[in-house]
Formats: C-alpha cells, sequence, structure tokens
C-alpha cells in the first residue's frame, strides 16, 4: 500500500512539473515585448531596392491609405456643402462600342445608360469649386448577367488614384426562393436563392471592406472628367454622385440630440429576430447554417436544423444580409445579438450596422464582434454603456457588412514588408545567382545598400503591427501574433548575420508566403448569428449559452442518435421501393446540390426516383469491394479518370456504346477527353469535369522587362528564349514537377509528347511508344528545361507567383481559382493564355495537352440500366450542368467553380470574358492519354526517366530505352494475366 501511495505521490509531482513546463512553453511563444529594444531607431534611411527604379510595382499607383495620408501631410481638408449629381446620359464621352440604355427599369423612367461588356467606358465632367477631399457613389441597376458582383473602376483625368480605385464592387440582391423544405428523414435544407433586380445606390469605396469609410478623393478647383469602366458584369447607371465628405455623428453627440428631441425610451417591450429569417443578401452563398449548441433557436435534437444564418461563407468584406422587423411604437431601443466568433483566434470580426440604409451614430461602422470559442451575447454598445437606437413605429431594415478597416492598416503594413523581402531576395540573387555556393563569402553588406538597416526596418514594422493588434483586443498567447513575432524574429536574426542570408533564401521566401497567407487569412471575417434584440432598458438579455448540464445531456443524446442514425443517404432516402442507386465521391455539400436537383428536376420529369449516396472522394477501392460483395450502386458519379477501364476490363461496367443516342452525348464533350474511357471499340465512362492547363503570367512583370502582351510566349522556343532574361532579373519559369507524386509525372510530360505527334502507346495498347523519336525529342525539350535551363526543380507556384520570383509559368485550373479568390492584391496584375506549343511547318501552334476527369459510370450489375442512363444523359447536360455550377458557387463560393467538361454549359458559368476565352482557346487543342491494362507502370517509368536525366545526367535515350523495356515487360504481364492477346 506504501509503495503504491509512494507511485502516486511520484506521478503527482510529475504531473505538477510537466503543466508547469507547458505553461512555461505557451509563455514563452508569446510577443516579447523587448525583442526591438536593442535595434537603433533609424532616421534617413534609404528603403529603396536598386531595383525599385525597374520594379513596375513601384512606378504603379499607391495604396488609399497612402494617397490618403500624403495629401493629408499636404495639409488637405474635406471639403462641405458641395454636392452634384450627374444622370448617367448626360456624358461628355462614350466607348464606341459595349454601350446601350434603358429608358424603364424597375420603378424609375427616364434614361439610363448601361455597360453592357467588359471594357466600355463613359465619361462625366465636374467642374469643382474649391481644393480638398470629395466622395463619390453611384445609384445602379445590375443587369441580367453571369451572377457574379458587378465591378467598376474609376479614372480622374485619366489616372487612377490609387490602386484600390481599380476594382470597386457593386454588390447583386438576391432572397430565398420560397420557404426551406425538409426530406422524409426531417432534415431541413436551403431554398434555391434567385436574384432580385432593383435600384441600389453605393459611394465609392473598398471591395475588400480594409477600408472603413467610403474613398476621399483629393480634387483641385477647376473642371475634372471622370471615367466610370466596366470591367465585369453589365448595369446601368442612374446618376454619378460627387459631394463633400458626409459626417456621422459619434454616438456621445447623437445622444444629447436625443435629450435635447425629447426622446423617451420605451417601455416592457422585447422583440427578438431570428437571424436565418434573413429577408436580402448580396450574395447567394450567404444561407442558412445549423448550429448544435442548446440555447441555438430553434432546435431539434433529431435532424438538421437550419437555425442561424452566415458562418465561413459570410466573410468577405462587401457581403451584406439584411433583415426586416417591426417595432409598435417610436422611442429608443437597446439592440443586441447572440453571435458566434470563433473564426480568428483571438482576432474580433467586424460588420458595419446601418438602419434604413443609414448609420445611426459613427460607432455602427465599425461594430466589433469579439473573439471567443463559444457563443456569446453582444448588447451593441461601449462596453461600458448600451448604445440606444431611435426607431419610429413601423417596419425597418438592418443591413450588417463585413468589414475590416481596423486592421487595414496593419494588412498594409505588412503587404509592404512581403514586397520589400522580395525585392531583396532578387537583389540577394543578382549577387549570388540562382545556385549559390553556401561555402563562399557573398559579402552581401558591401553589395547590398543599407542591408541590415532595412531588415531592421522591416522588422519593426511588423513589430509595430503586433502593437496595434494589441490596441485592438488581440490577446498576446494568440497565434495570430505568434506568427507576426516569429516573421520579425526571423528579419532579425538575418540582420544579425547577413551571410546565412543565400542559405537561407529558401526560408525567406517561405517567410513571405507565410505573412501572405496571415493577411489573408484574417481577411476572412467569418460570423454565425443566432438572433437580434430589440429591447426596453428593464427587460433582462438573453443568456449567451444553455446551462452546462443542458449542453452535456444534449452531447451524450446526439452520441446515442450518431449510432442509428444513416449519414450515407442525402435528401429524401427511399425504400423498399424500385429506385436508382447513384453513390457520389464527393463532399456532401456538392452531394445535397445533386438530390436536390434530382428532386426537383429530374424525378418529377421522368418517374424515376433515386437514392444519393456519399461516398469518401479519392477511395475508389471502396466502388471495388462493393461490386466484388456485389453492392455495387447502378451509376457512380466523381469516380477518377484511371479506374473505368480498370473496371471495363474485369467486365464490371456497361459500355455505353450499347445505347443508340451515345454518340449524341459523346458530342458534348471534346473528343480528347473521351480517350481515357474507350476500351477494345466499347466507351465506359462519360466526363464530368475536367481539369486542364494554362500559362499563367503577371502582366505588371512582364511590362518591367519590357515584354509586351503580343510577346507572350506562344511556343516552347519562345519559353526557351525568355528564361535567361527572367534569370539575369533574379525570377524564373515555372513548369510543374511533383517529385514526392510520381504518378503526375506523366501528365507533366504529356503536352510535349502530343505536341510532338507521339503517343504513349502502340499496337491498341499492347505496347510503349516511349522509343519513337517525336517521344525522344519530347523527353530532350521536358527534361532540357530543368538540365540546360535550370528552371527549378519543385516550388510553390501560387506563392512565388504572388512575390514575383516566378512570373510566368504552367499550372493547372485550382491555380486559377486560388489567384482569383485568395490573391486580391494581384487583381488586375495578372492574365492567362493557353500553353506554348510546336510550331507545325503549316505554321499553325500545336497546343495539345489534357486533364484527367472526374467520370460518371455505370455497373453492370444494374437492373435499372436504361434508367440509369436517362439520368447519366440528364446529369450531363448543359442545363443540368450550368445549374449545378451554380449552385455549387453559390453555395461554396467562386472557390468551387465547377469546371464542367460539356462545352456548352462551361460558357454559361460566370467566367470573365478574357479567361473564358482562353479557356476555350486551350480547349480546341485538348487530348487525353489512353489508359491501358498496367498503365501504372508508364507513369512510373516516366518518373524515374525524369530522375535519371535530371538528376543523375544519364543520356535520355539510355534512359527512355531502359525505361520502354520494363514498360512492355509490365503490358505483356497484365495482358496475359487478363487471358488477352
Amino acid at each position: 500500500m506504501l509503495k503504491i501511495l509512494n507511485r502516486f505521490k511520484v506521478s503527482i509531482v510529475v504531473i505538477i512539473l510537466l503543466f508547469v513546463f507547458l505553461v512555461y512553453w505557451n509563455n514563452s511563444r508569446k510577443y516579447d515585448d523587448s525583442a526591438m529594444a536593442s535595434i537603433p531607431q533609424y532616421s534617413n534611411v534609404d528603403e529603396q531596392s536598386i531595383l525599385a527604379a525597374d520594379d513596375i510595382k513601384s512606378k504603379l499607383e499607391p495604396s488609399y491609405l497612402k494617397y490618403l495620408k500624403s495629401w493629408t501631410d499636404q495639409g488637405a481638408k474635406d471639403t462641405k456643402g458641395f454636392k452634384v449629381s450627374i444622370p448617367s446620359a448626360e456624358y461628355s464621352a462614350v466607348s464606341s462600342t459595349g454601350v446601350g440604355s434603358e429608358t424603364q427599369l424597375g420603378d424609375r423612367g427616364g434614361k439610363f445608360l448601361v455597360l453592357q461588356d467588359e471594357d466600355s467606358w463613359v465619361e462625366y465632367k465636374v467642374d469643382i469649386p474649391e481644393d480638398g477631399f470629395y466622395q463619390m457613389g453611384m445609384s445602379y441597376y445590375a443587369m441580367k448577367g453571369k451572377r457574379a458582383a458587378v465591378i467598376r473602376n474609376v479614372q480622374i483625368d485619366g489616372e487612377f488614384p490609387f490602386f484600390q480605385a481599380k476594382k470597386m464592387e457593386f454588390q447583386r440582391i438576391w432572397q430565398d426562393e420560397g420557404n426551406t423544405w425538409k426530406d422524409n428523414q426531417g432534415n431541413e435544407f436551403n431554398p434555391r436563392r434567385v436574384e432580385i433586380f432593383d435600384w441600389q445606390y453605393r459611394p465609392f469605396r473598398d471591395a475588400e471592406g480594409k477600408v472603413s469609410e467610403p474613398f476621399r478623393f483629393y480634387l483641385a478647383k477647376g473642371q475634372h472628367t471622370i471615367r466610370i469602366n466596366a470591367i465585369r458584369e453589365p448595369a446601368a447607371m442612374g446618376e454619378l454622385e460627387v459631394f463633400s465628405p458626409q459626417s456621422v455623428p459619434a454616438y456621445a453627440e447623437l445622444s444629447q440630440q436625443y435629450a435635447a428631441s425629447g426622446y423617451k425610451e420605451v417601455e416592457n417591450i422585447f422583440i427578438k429576430i431570428q437571424a436565418e429569417n434573413a429577408t436580402l443578401r448580396s450574395d447567394p452563398t450567404l444561407r442558412r447554417v445549423e448550429d448544435r449548441e442548446p440555447a441555438t433557436e430553434p432546435l431539434n435534437p433529431y435532424a438538421v436544423t437550419l437555425n442561424s444564418f452566415g458562418a465561413d461563407a459570410w466573410r468577405k468584406g462587401g457581403q451584406w444580409a439584411e433583415w426586416k422587423f417591426d417595432v409598435p411604437e417610436t422611442g429608443l431601443y437597446n439592440m443586441g445579438a447572440r453571435f458566434g466568433s470563433w473564426y480568428l483566434n483571438g482576432i474580433p470580426t467586424e460588420r458595419s450596422i446601418t438602419i434604413d440604409g443609414k448609420l445611426p451614430f459613427k460607432e455602427m461602422n465599425s461594430m466589433a464582434f469579439p473573439f471567443a470559442p463559444n457563443w456569446q451575447f453582444k448588447p451593441f454598445g461601449d462596453g461600458k454603456n448600451d448604445y440606444l437606437f431611435y426607431l419610429e413605429k413601423g417596419e425597418h431594415r438592418m443591413r450588417l457588412e463585413v468589414q475590416v478597416g481596423s486592421l487595414g492598416t496593419v494588412f498594409e503594413t505588412i503587404m509592404d514588408v512581403t514586397h520589400k523581402m522580395s525585392m531583396l531576395s532578387r537583389e540577394v540573387l543578382q549577387v549570388t545567382g540562382t545556385n549559390p555556393d553556401p561555402n563562399r563569402d557573398w559579402k552581401l553588406d558591401d553589395n547590398i545598400t543599407n542591408l541590415v538597416p532595412r531588415l531592421h526596418l522591416m522588422a519593426r514594422d511588423i513589430d509595430n503591427s503586433i502593437k496595434l493588434l494589441y490596441k485592438l483586443g488581440v490577446p498576446k498567447g494568440s497565434s495570430e501574433v505568434s506568427t507576426l513575432a516569429q516573421a520579425r524574429d526571423q528579419l532579425l536574426s538575418l540582420a544579425n548575420d547577413t551571410e546565412t542570408i543565400p542559405a537561407r533564401l529558401t526560408a525567406m521566401n517561405d517567410l513571405q508566403s507565410s505573412l501572405g497567407q496571415w493577411v489573408n487569412g484574417l481577411s476572412q471575417q467569418s460570423l454565425i448569428l443566432d438572433f437580434f434584440v430589440l429591447k426596453s432598458a428593464e427587460k433582462p438579455w438573453p443568456n449567451a449559452e444553455a446551462h452546462w448540464i443542458v449542453r452535456a445531456g444534449t452531447s451524450i443524446r446526439d452520441l446515442g442518435l450518431s449510432f442509428t442514425k444513416d449519414y450515407s443517404g442525402i435528401g429524401n432516402i427511399y425504400k423498399d421501393e424500385k429506385v436508382l442507386d447513384v453513390w457520389v465521391a464527393r463532399g456532401r455539400d456538392w452531394a445535397q446540390i445533386i438530390k436536390q436537383m434530382v428532386d426537383e428536376d429530374f424525378t418529377p420529369n421522368t418517374g424515376i426516383k433515386v437514392n444519393v449516396n456519399v461516398i469518401p472522394a479519392q477511395q475508389m477501392q471502396l466502388l471495388l469491394l462493393a461490386q466484388t460483395s456485389g453492392l455495387a450502386p447502378d451509376v457512380a458519379l466523381g469516380v477518377e479518370g484511371e479506374v473505368p477501364i480498370d473496371y471495363a476490363i474485369r467486365g464490371g461496367l456497361i459500355n455505353l456504346n450499347d445505347f443508340p443516342d451515345y454518340k449524341e452525348v459523346a458530342a458534348r464533350f471534346r473528343p480528347g477527353a473521351l480517350i481515357p474511357y474507350n476500351y477494345n471499340g466499347g466507351d465506359y465512362a462519360i466526363p464530368e469535369n475536367q481539369n486542364f492547363s494554362m500559362l499563367f503570367y503577371r502582366t505588371d512583370i512582364m511590362q518591367e522587362l519590357g515584354i509586351t502582351e503580343d510577346n507572350i510566349p506562344n511556343t516552347w522556343q519562345e519559353v526557351m528564349d525568355l528564361i535567361p532574361l527572367l534569370q539575369q532579373n533574379g525570377m524564373d519559369f515555372y513548369y510543374p514537377h511533383a517529385p514526392n507524386a510520381p504518378q503526375n509525372a506523366i501528365n507533366e510530360f504529356a503536352p510535349f509528347l502530343f505536341q510532338m505527334g507521339g503517343e504513349f502507346y502502340k499496337d491498341d495498347g499492347r505496347r510503349s511508344n516511349l522509343d519513337s523519336p517525336e517521344a525522344m525529342e519530347a523527353m530532350k525539350m521536358w527534361t532540357g528545361l530543368f538540365t540546360n535551363y535550370k528552371i527549378q526543380k519543385q516550388a510553390d507556384f501560387y506563392n512565388r507567383f504572388r512575390t514575383g520570383e516566378m512570373p510566368i509559368g504552367i499550372a493547372d485550373y485550382y491555380t486559377y481559382v486560388l489567384l482569383s479568390t485568395a490573391a486580391p492584391e494581384l487583381t488586375g496584375w495578372w492574365k492567362m493564355k493557353p500553353i506554348p506549343g510546336i510550331q507545325q511547318p503549316d505554321g499553325v501552334i500545336n497546343r495539345s495537352t489534357g486533364g484527367l476527369a472526374q467520370t460518371a459510370i455505370m455497373f453492370k450489375s444494374t437492373d435499372m440500366k436504361q434508367q440509369g442512363w436517362e439520368f447519366m444523359k440528364w446529369w450531363t447536360s448543359a442545363d443540368t450542368q450550368e445549374r449545378f455550377g451554380s449552385e455549387l458557387e453559390s453555395l461554396l463560393g467562386v472557390e468551387a467553380r465547377w469546371n464542367t467538361a460539356n462545352i456548352d454549359a462551361l460558357k454559361r458559368l460566370p467566367w470573365q470574358k478574357d479567361d473564358i476565352d482562353a479557356v476555350l482557346q486551350q480547349w480546341e487543342w485538348f487530348k487525353e492519354r489512353q489508359v491501358v491494362l498496367g498503365g501504372y507502370y508508364t507513369t512510373r517509368h516516366i518518373s524515374n526517366m525524369w530522375n535519371e536525366i535530371v538528376l543523375n545526367g544519364k543520356v535520355s535515350r539510355e534512359a527512355v530505352e531502359d525505361g520502354v523495356k520494363e514498360i512492355d515487360k509490365e503490358l505483356r504481364k497484365k495482358r496475359e494475366e487478363f487471358g488477352l492477346q
């Protein structure tokens, strides 16, 4: 017994010591206030890079905050009492194409100018009475388009005053089409969102919400020309307004006005507004969501209930939602909200709150919802006293809009630091080259002006940003602060030992990426709302959460229900009747949209009932197990492109050529997209979506290098001519290579092979064709990029594209999505075009390349063959694919844009004109490789060939011939195994 007691004591001591260590370790990770104490207070240090004079970004427009500070430092002030409203039809000049007019829109008559096409424009003359700051705004009517927000930019006297003026968003209006609906399991689903066409007014302001107030433009006395350029989506203009900055009173001033006007607080009133019942919203992605906390209203313990609003989707600057409510009497009300703000560690979320289209007082322009890991209730106030809102009896509208204005200065500072780091990295590369000798002393202090002071000043900028975060209430233990502190410390470390910089350039590049991702992450200001409360002072505020005993009971109940609930089925689940069984290898959100479309469209029109089940994506072995056990579905969606032939060879799939209208269905796709699904004269799958590669390039850096739009490479020879110029300037060309994913090597090699006129196989897939003259030339060209031109063997193209280190390169569709959604600082500074190719004797440039798709297949074991075919035809039709793509983008945002394989449907989705034109031009050359039995050896040995040639210096012909021998052995072996000739 004594031994047991002693062991227990020892255990207690160990636990205490471990706890003390963890506390110490956690505190050591916190921000060190003394880190900058020994760093000199520099003055008049030239921070400019020696490349700044040639850097196009240094010559482009300043940010809005720098623009405002510059004019304020020169003594510019807000003007007062000026306002002019110019009807849209009273323009001074207009573009010759892309412009129209309307005489009746909504409830307004008259003549209205419509900017219909991208790059159309209109100009107005305005006479300014005095020097100073002015603001602008316009009324607009979004016309039927591609569902995206309207984007315009503004130039004054032919110039953009600051870069944010190049992109201003004017949101559309969306509402639910009817009420929510429930499946036969009792689960609630969002209705479709439909667009409402009506007039709106919006001042010119930052599209990303990083500036809390509408833009101030400095205008000198005299006449000015204001040009509005159409960037995306058609819209009519009502009036263009130029006016003196509007002043909104602070709450302290407004409360005095309340007293002077004799306003009284209401009594015995308590009104609750359920947030899920938003009436209007700026974006179809904003929708009801489920929350299982017991205090969330309403709650259904046994099924999904959409009882709150917002969450992850409600995060981007400018997104708004609006609620209608009635008050029974005129007077002063308290207001508050139950919310969850647990998305950013330690960082508060901000919303601007307007009532009936106006800010009640200044503080409501940036209402902070503080971070906490659980639900909170916040009375709208300053933390000490609750605000009072004057409301007249009747109906009112309350709008909450995402903005991150309080963090705007921090974001701008950090992005400035990343730009300075990028310039410094390029200076270092000019001294050391792209492959510096780690044993050489490069004397960077002598070759780079003010190297150490520049590093110190960058560290100080980050340190000042950390201090500003503290003023906003961010705790020292926050991981968001730790990210900045680590970046600051790394810069100080580089300054302390500059000799290590060449060896640490990769870490420096990673640091730039980390800071860029930090800004992007904190720009996503997600918030979830349960309800709002309007009440009289004597009524108590509701609790933020249920009692812990209630929460514990709910958790136990949910755990018990999880053992009996069917999580694989989506929507209406049919039992004990003839039903088509469809498995979807995608996320649950994707499958829910498919099921909703089936129940609303396919089943009513065909009478065919469908059960939709979800299986994990990338786990195709589940289909194989289901087939071998006799449990295969009738139809499967989301099947990876290399899988159908494996099943077809084993006799597991229906040959779609058996259906008389197959060729009609196949005409929906590029002919080259169907190649991988053809085996022994049969066709065994239909493509759903389609990946593709494009050439991405930074327009600003290309301009800096003297490369015009017409000179962007069209052929691989032009790429090879460009690479030395890039490398002379510390940059590089990107071609994808994934050493840790050898299965990708075949896709990396395919463009060169196809463009040379070669094929992977001959004799109908019986033997490898990689030893053909065309394939040999293709292998030399592919590996030559890495051996002769020394381009990077591995790189994070997205981040290096952002920093400017790789301003041009080949990447796929997912890079397009990333750049469109996660690189706002590059808006307008990048483009894409078809990949380079090889010029043929007739002058045509062969740009052939592929991109395996996800597919739809039908299993041979089905007893609903015709019904399955009707479903596959419906699913891959242009109308269905267009609606699915629109619904998916409405639900998840541009990040989930559906890259449908249906050519007609792709044209209908909300791509920008230049982008879709480039994609369609590339698709003219779309060609995929043949999939054959034993083809995995081709993938493996193409990767081996690259390794032998590039890494080991082997002669390309020798490496290829060795690989072909092994490939042919495996192809022959697999054919013998399956009894094929």
